[in-house]
């Protein structure tokens, strides 16, 4: 999940691997490593390089995929759920995109300058891009998505440099900032362009866009039913080609269990498998596996704001008592790694020596005491996403403050629920999950 979350302080993290399979023979699809912000775009993508040998083997044109938990919106302004940032991924293009390696790709434009002073950049759109409605895009399109970009909370993080947006014809646009920024292709990666007049006709009294959608990319909208699935067709004037895989299937599927049944079952053609099935799915010659570490971090978070977590010694207590190992080998099965901080190895500035908490339960039960608790206290409830990875995350941590005399509940979430709790403050204590940018500037997203 990502938002402009306020009010939070992480405090403990865990890197994870990311675990993926394929189906061999009638599944079509390749292996993909689908975690993070462009999840899907990579599944897609990785699909599209062997869809023309799948289909002269199979003669299918399409794929299946699982949305592990909720998705909320198509309006790629507003995203805070992965499975959305994902979807919105294949039908809105941005400006400039970076593959796996990091390397730049031309989208919408073809190439930039940048001003000897860094700020400005100046950008050349690619000739013959249509929206998915036929129309031609425009620099004005192009101004109006990042105008609008600006003016919403969900992508501060992203645009947060920029101070203003121009163009000077109908193929230019300028990004004027409010300083020299390196990595503002790696932000702009995450701005899709729309249809400004789609766009103004098509809002709702709130502004947002729901799931009516008019992109410039390779897919569009087909189907959309609430909670359950969202149906992707290719769009047959998409100035990349049009795409072989003529239809994509996102089906809504929380439970792991389930997930992997419908996969056994031929129902998904790929999926990320949870790490108790991986040594017998990965021994299996019926499907193809791979492993890749994950830029995600697992952390909590604490509402400074009210009490008790207003405390810092009670925070920091609750920091000692956690065991980031205990949670890797129950939860992940030890198929991951401990985090002293938010900013992960493929991260610009990542310190491998960064102090960070180690698990200390005497410390922790100094620190309690300090606070005012020396007898314990119980914290309510610590909201987390039901029905996943997080909740178990949640249930050790649970039985580990129990041990130093912290009691609490938890409290089971859609994510919809609680990403609008985090963000408008109702809540103590939470757990989350982030797939970090490459540059640490992004971290002021959870201290702005």
């Amino acid at each position: 999940m990502k938002k402009n979350l306020k009010k939070l302080t992480a405090v403990l993290a865990a890197a994870a691997l990311t675990f993926s399979l394929a189906a061999c023979g009638g599944n079509a699809g390749s292996t993909a490593e689908t975690t993070g912000t462009d999840a899907t775009d990579k599944t897609v993508a990785e699909a599209e390089n062997t869809a023309d040998t799948e289909s002269a083997s199979t003669g299918r044109t399409d794929l299946h995929l699982r949305i592990p938990d909720a998705f909320s919106t198509l309006d790629p302004h507003s995203l805070a759920l992965n499975a959305d940032i994902a979807m919105c991924r294949q039908i809105y293009d941005p400006l400039y995109w970076l593959n796996d390696s990091a390397e730049e790709v031309p989208m919408l434009a073809t190439e930039y300058t940048i001003s000897d002073d860094g700020l400005t950049w100046t950008f050349k759109l690619r000739e013959g891009v249509t929206f998915q409605n036929g129309d031609a895009l425009k620099a004005s399109d192009v101004v109006y998505s990042f105008e609008r970009a600006l003016g919403s909370a969900y992508m501060q993080e992203k645009v947060e440099a920029i101070a203003s947006v121009s163009s000077s014809d109908d193929s230019t646009v300028e990004l004027h900032l409010k300083y020299p920024f390196s990595a503002l292709i790696e932000k702009i990666a995450g701005v899709g362009i729309v249809s400004e007049a789609f766009t103004e006709a098509n809002m709702d009294d709130q502004g947002q866009l729901g799931f009516n959608v008019c992109g410039t990319g390779a897919y569009t909208v087909k189907e959309v039913i609430p909670d359950v699935s969202v149906v992707l067709t290719a769009y047959d004037g998409y100035w990349g080609g049009t795409p072989a895989i003529k239809e994509v299937t996102y089906e809504q599927i929380t439970d792991d269990s389930t997930a992997l049944t419908a996969f056994e079952a031929g129902e998904l053609d790929l999926m990320n498998i949870p790490t108790t099935n991986w040594e017998e799915i990965s021994s299996s010659d019926a499907y193809t596996c791979y492993t890749q570490t994950a830029n995600h971090i697992t952390y909590l978070i604490f509402n400074t704001q009210v009490a008790p977590f207003d405390n810092q010694k009670l925070r920091q207590a609750i920091a000692y008592a956690v065991n980031r190992d205990d949670i890797i080998t129950i939860v992940e099965n030890g198929m991951a790694t401990p985090a002293s901080s938010m900013v992960t190895p493929y991260m610009f500035g990542y310190d491998e020596n960064a102090a960070g908490y180690d698990y200390n339960p005497e410390k922790a039960k100094e620190l309690l005491a300090e606070a005012g608790y020396p007898d314990g206290l119980d914290i309510g409830s610590i909201k987390t996403l039901g029905g996943t990875f997080f909740e178990k995350v949640v249930q050790v941590v649970q039985g580990e403050l129990a041990e130093i005399g912290i009691t609490c509940t938890i409290e089971s979430l859609d994510g919809n629920s609680l990403v609008s709790d985090c963000i408008s403050g109702n809540f103590g204590i939470a757990d989350m999950g982030q797939t970090n940018g490459l540059d640490y500037d992004f971290m002021k997203t959870y201290y702005s």
